[in-house]
């Protein structure tokens, strides 16, 4: 099943396309962006095509049966699997600025779904029917979708020298749009861990026959700079006259006097380290003779 497109009337496929479920966490590399819909109870009576369709609120649940609004560049066919995400209608349309709520910010979440029915279509859209089969809070996804370290700085650089809206933003969350003329846009997702590690785990790009989110789990590779800011905070500990003991104890001890949790790179650094430099000590080598 696919559609015309609305603006020049051709038919959109998405043959072009490379899909892959990312594996350990059961989703699609490339998503739709689909409308979550529903209907009072009252219309349930009605045929399908005379029901006033509205967007809903409702997280979707694993094993149910939920209804979506599909356009271009929608291409399924019934039995088929696909990955689309659930945003709270008010962030589905006009970014997650609009939410109505604080809590509607963690409803967010990318969908498996299997493709069970149609209930109507016609050229440029259908209500089909889905099953839910998997959804990981947009949240956890640097959790469950492997690491991809990278030297494209993704976190200086989205919007390619565009004007960037920045439409929400907490102490995990930095959501963001850009916008060329209304022609073309595109949305970047980055959630900071505890570590103040940032993860770019969802982009979306929006044009003519090309409306997709992405998924990920994108790291950048620190730039010098911030390797040196990221040692120098933990100068402090040089005056631990002690710090060349390199047990677990001793740095267990370290992070309860000073309220700190050292990151794991750090900590293999101290257990190599007296904190200033590497130690060097005599080694012994073997030689062997070729034959």
């Amino acid at each position: 099943m696919n559609f015309l497109c609305s603006c020049c009337k051709s038919r959109i496929t998405n043959d072009n396309q490379k899909r892959h479920l990312i594996e350990g966490a059961g989703i699609h590399n490339i998503g739709y962006h689909l409308a979550w819909m529903e209907c009072s109870k009252e219309e349930l009576s009605l045929p399908v095509d005379k029901r006033q369709w509205l967007h809903t609120n409702q997280v979707p649940i694993i094993g149910e049966k939920r209804i979506l609004k599909v356009t271009a560049p929608f291409d399924e066919e019934i039995g088929d699997t696909f990955t689309t995400v659930f945003e709270p209608w008010q962030m589905f349309l006009n970014g997650w600025e609009s939410a109505e709520s604080p809590d509607d910010i963690g409803k967010a979440c990318a969908v498996l779904c299997r493709f069970d029915e149609v209930l109507c279509s016609d050229d440029f859209s259908a209500i089909i029917s889905v099953k839910v089969l998997k959804t990981i809070p947009l949240d956890q996804l640097y959790k469950v979708i492997p690491e991809t370290v990278t030297d494209n700085r993704f976190y200086e650089e989205f919007g390619d020298g565009q004007e960037v809206w920045t439409e929400y933003e907490d102490k995990h969350r930095l959501y963001r749009t850009w916008t060329a003329q209304g022609d073309v846009s595109q949305m970047q997702l980055i959630y900071t861990d505890d570590q103040g590690i940032r993860h770019q785990v969802l982009t979306s790009w929006e044009a003519m026959h090309d409306d997709f989110y992405y998924f990920g789990n994108i790291v950048n590779k620190p730039l010098e700079a911030e390797k040196c800011e990221g040692t120098s905070k933990y100068r402090f500990l040089e005056k631990e006259i002690d710090n060349r003991e390199k047990s677990e104890a001793r740095i267990a001890y370290l992070e309860q006097k000073y309220g700190i949790v050292f990151p794991d790179i750090l900590k293999d650094l101290y257990s190599r380290t007296d904190c200033l430099g590497m130690r060097t000590g005599p080694m012994s080598i073997k030689w062997t003779e070729k034959s």
